[in-house]
């Protein structure tokens, strides 16, 4: 085990400190896929009222995320400069060179927990964008339908009463996302 000893204290506050960063970080990125797995269930059951609230929770908490993100990232790279250590291409377990084994286990805790939320998270954001096309697509084929129905019988799809009759492809659209 190396130490360092500066005028801002020994690693292993250092790794506090770090480990802090790094579990509000993963907080944010929790909040994050809450409301990603949130939009997925939303999208199924084509609640748009839903997914426009929950849009604006990502947008309110997202910023806050990334603040937490480029803090962390930002002390990284003080404490690495402050050891000599040059990242990247050198990983932050680098840094833990310098500091003890208990100081080490937490860190690399903190480090596995905020990577496998981030990892949930991007993966979660995946299949929402790929459920998104599919939506997407669904509804470009079901508004074809409607509109070869309206414009080639147009008294297949409404009635007299100008409502729409119950038989016919015309008669499927609800409302959708």
């Amino acid at each position: 085990m190396r130490t360092l000893n500066d005028s801002t204290g020994t690693m292993a506050e250092d790794c506090r400190l770090l480990t802090s960063l790094m579990d509000t970080e993963d907080l944010h990125y929790r909040r994050l896929l809450r409301l990603a797995w949130r939009q997925n269930s939303y999208m199924k059951r084509q609640n748009v009222d839903r997914l426009e609230a929950n849009a604006h929770e990502w947008a309110r908490y997202l910023p806050q995320a990334d603040q937490s993100r480029i803090a962390r990232e930002r002390y990284v790279a003080e404490l690495a400069r402050r050891v000599g250590v040059s990242i990247p291409p050198g990983r932050v377990t680098d840094l833990l060179d310098y500091t003890d084994q208990d100081t080490k286990r937490t860190v690399t805790a903190s480090m596995n927990k905020l990577r496998g939320t981030a990892g949930r998270l991007a993966k979660q954001n995946a299949l929402n964008r790929s459920l998104a096309e599919f939506c997407v697509d669904l509804a470009h084929e079901e508004s074809k339908i409607f509109k070869k129905c309206v414009l080639e019988d147009p008294t297949g799809c409404y009635g007299g009463n100008a409502k729409t009759t119950e038989r016919g492809p015309g008669g499927f659209l609800v409302k959708q996302a």
